[in-house]
């Protein structure tokens, strides 16, 4: 997350007139992977992105509310029953409405910070258009988001909570192991990072591209709408992280926070800006622009930045003019 807590760094690198605005190029990524080790980097990037007031904060903050508090996984639970999975439906809704929604209105709506840390120089679509289901993108996202991410997500967070209740899932307790459980949270995201990248690599095979992965990249210049509009079958497999605690022994909140990381993060990964801009200062970290680099150059940057999949495999986007000029002579051809 860049330092944007008194006024937006101006734009002087090799990308400046590409984007509106941008954070420092390029970008260096995580630094869990640096070689020499550097622990207090590592400890001042995981403070400033777990610990400070970031959408990966609030989000870790919600679920731990919610497993230790308003929702802790229950023994009735190891069996289905409206009576508790309607709640966990209607809980979600009304997140996803509340970040996704209230990002886009924030930004979009009521255009409360103008192009002030908004990354694409253009204005996002408001025109009607052919390729969208109800032609307009804004809404194509909203079906796609409620109609099909929403219960996909809500389907998986069910099927873990009847996991652990049955004790398929080895739950541990902070209490016996305080370490592992703080350890989860960063580990988790990293986890996540790697499935997204195999998971995303894989739709971006022609056949499944065309018939699956082309609906999200409608958005070329995506807003939080964006985030989990997808096709049905991506939902599935974007959503599939929970299985890693078939094998991997958790606590509920663990469970809550990567889903919650993924349902909720992508809507605030994909608004289009580095931070809630007010007063003078960066209120909300949001920033997603390594993801940002990927609906602009389509071929980069797959996964994100915890697992560092797309540097080792060379399609790596640090955000300059020259990474893209790399990009195209590997896309171009052989003679």
């Amino acid at each position: 997350m860049t330092d944007t807590t008194s006024s937006p760094p101006s734009n002087t690198s090799s990308a400046k007139g590409t984007w509106n605005w941008h954070p420092e190029l390029p970008v260096t990524g995580v630094p869990y992977w640096a070689w020499p080790m550097r622990p207090l980097t590592v400890l001042k990037w995981l403070f400033s992105n777990f610990l400070q007031f970031t959408d990966r904060a609030a989000y870790l903050v919600f679920a731990l509310v919610l497993a230790f508090w308003l929702h802790p996984v229950t023994p009735e639970q190891a069996s289905l029953s409206f009576d508790w999975t309607g709640w966990i439906l209607l809980r979600n809704a009304i997140a996803l409405l509340v970040v996704a929604g209230g990002l886009h209105m924030w930004f979009y709506g009521f255009n409360a910070q103008g192009d002030t840390l908004k990354y694409d120089v253009r204005p996002m679509p408001r025109e009607k258009h052919d390729k969208y289901t109800f032609g307009y993108q804004t809404w194509d996202n909203m079906f796609y988001s409620l109609a099909s991410g929403l219960p996909i997500a809500t389907a998986w967070e069910i099927l873990a909570r009847v996991m652990y209740a049955r004790g398929v899932f080895v739950e541990i307790e902070p209490a016996t192991s305080p370490v592992w459980f703080v350890l989860m949270f960063p580990l988790v995201t990293m986890w996540q990072s790697l499935h997204f990248y195999v998971v995303h690599r894989a739709l971006h095979w022609t056949p499944l591209y065309k018939h699956i992965h082309a609906l999200h990249h409608r958005n070329i210049n995506p807003g939080p709408w964006s985030g989990i509009s997808m096709h049905p079958v991506e939902h599935v497999l974007y959503f599939s992280t929970i299985l890693i605690f078939f094998v991997l022994p958790s606590h509920p909140a663990h469970m809550l926070f990567v889903l919650f990381w993924q349902l909720l993060g992508a809507p605030s990964g994909h608004s289009g800006y580095e931070a809630v801009w007010a007063k003078n200062k960066a209120r909300l970290g949001v920033g997603g622009f390594f993801h940002q680099l990927h609906h602009r150059y389509f071929d980069c940057n797959y996964g994100s930045e915890e697992f560092p999949l797309d540097r080792w495999l060379g399609t790596f986007h640090d955000g300059t003019r020259e990474a893209t000029a790399r990009m195209r002579r590997r896309q171009k051809p052989a003679p």
